[in-house]
């Protein structure tokens, strides 16, 4: 039983770090309330915000800000989490960034960026939240690419 080991083990490090059950807790938290949210709850939401009856550009706000509600506190908890754990001296797993995922990424992207242009282009409303988002997320990808490119090659 190592000291120095054992002192920083938690349950959940005995498991994969690509699993839930080897993710830190409020991270396996904010995840499982992303696929709920995403799985079910989006669907309820404008079930409960069509039978009430609100019209479309005021429900998207209304959904957004439930969202917002919802993954904020799980969000800043999982961040805090994260922080608690690095000064512990454990590491987590980030997601690997390849030029596989970005090209991926990318694709993912364009093809929501065509569906709003379809939207706004047929006269429906639509509010550009996940695409902006996306961008933002693939922009984000690219630079932690090119900085892990040009921290892995200082001779070239």
């Amino acid at each position: 039983m190592g000291d120095e080991q054992g002192s920083n083990e938690y349950e959940w490090q005995s498991w994969p770090p690509d699993s839930l059950e080897g993710m830190p807790p409020k991270r396996r938290r904010l995840v499982g309330w992303g696929l709920l949210w995403f799985l079910f709850m989006s669907w309820l939401v404008a079930t409960v915000l069509e039978a009430a009856g609100i019209p479309e550009p005021w429900s998207s706000l209304l959904t957004a800000i439930a969202v917002v509600a919802v993954f904020g506190p799980l969000i800043r908890g999982a961040v805090q989490e994260t922080r608690q754990l690095r000064a512990e001296g454990i590491d987590l797993p980030s997601y690997p960034v390849t030029r596989k995922s970005l090209i991926g990424n990318a694709v993912i992207v364009g093809v929501v960026w065509t569906a709003f242009g379809f939207l706004v282009a047929s006269g429906r409303t639509a509010i550009p939240l996940l695409p902006i988002a996306g961008t933002i997320w693939l922009l984000y990808q690219l630079h932690r690419w090119k900085t892990r490119l040009t921290d892995n090659s200082p001779g070239q």
